[in-house]
């Protein structure tokens, strides 16, 4: 796509449309880039992206553009209050019981990239399914700390992937679940083949120099000199939902989980009545 064809008042517009897309939760640029390539606006490069970021960040200047995710610019500061009232007065907010209690089975839903955390955690809150973040080849102490919980379950664990369909998508998983070792199945929820094809999802250039992509190429039958990728955000985002909460459907039992939700509000409104009577009897100072 050549420079002087780009119309970025609409590449602009049709990016705050895609991030409105994902309201109440948030996305990263990246997400935003994944989009737009997958839709044919603008071409995935290094150099595109970057002009991306420029523009958007010109627009979020001018209040003419929602926040993004940005996971590595952040204010890190303990956490404090302006006294023992206001700590005491957001207990009952914080408040909950391990939603997963009581259920058959275990199940854990592993992200290979951070720019799934917020939908993927936004999604599964109601049912208190833990999300993993799995980038690249993950440290063993990362994979003992997941096997160890596994462990402590005492119940069949069983993990579902979200990903992008390409050749180090695929060894991410594998390498995650022979690193760990805990799993009772493994269920790829996306991206695979069949789904590619089946939405008819616009491929993006792969990494020539990946040593995983002749044998990739051969397996699904693509040209081994032309590297291609899907991503996983190239799906609409209500139809990513969709596929995720399906998959994660048939370890949920209601029943239980109804149960579990009215203890926890039970013992929530018995923390409330705490807390006012603590303020009622002047048990803090402020």
């Amino acid at each position: 796509m050549a420079r002087e064809r780009i119309r970025w008042p609409l590449v602009v517009d049709r990016a705050r449309e895609i991030v409105d897309g994902y309201a109440p939760l948030k996305v990263t640029l990246r997400q935003v880039m994944y989009r737009l390539a997958a839709e044919g606006v603008l071409p995935h490069t290094p150099p595109m992206y970057r002009r991306l970021s420029a523009r958007l960040a010109q627009a979020r200047r001018e209040d003419r553009f929602p926040d993004l995710i940005d996971t590595v610019r952040e204010v890190h500061v303990p956490p404090a209050w302006p006294s023992v009232d206001a700590f005491v007065a957001e207990m009952p907010g914080w408040f909950r019981l391990d939603r997963t209690a009581g259920q058959e089975h275990a199940l854990y839903v592993a992200a290979e990239k951070d720019t799934l955390r917020q939908q993927l955690t936004g999604w599964l809150e109601f049912a208190g399914i833990p999300v993993l973040i799995v980038r690249g080849s993950s440290s063993q102490p990362y994979a003992d700390i997941v096997r160890d919980r596994v462990a402590h379950e005492h119940r069949q664990a069983h993990l579902a992937v979200a990903g992008d369909f390409d050749c180090s998508g695929e060894d991410i998983e594998r390498d995650w679940v022979e690193r760990t070792g805990c799993w009772s199945s493994v269920t790829r929820v996306l991206l695979t083949y069949e789904q590619v094809r089946a939405y008819g999802l616009p491929a993006t250039e792969g990494k020539r120099d990946d040593p995983r992509w002749p044998a990739f190429a051969r397996r699904y039958g693509f040209d081994i000199k032309h590297p291609v990728q899907w991503e996983v955000e190239a799906l609409e985002p209500d139809e990513l939902q969709r596929l995720v909460l399906a998959a994660v459907d048939p370890y949920i039992d209601r029943n239980v989980l109804a149960r579990q939700i009215t203890r926890e509000e039970q013992q929530r409104r018995a923390l409330e009545e705490f807390v006012g009577r603590w303020g009622t009897e002047g048990g803090g100072q402020s």
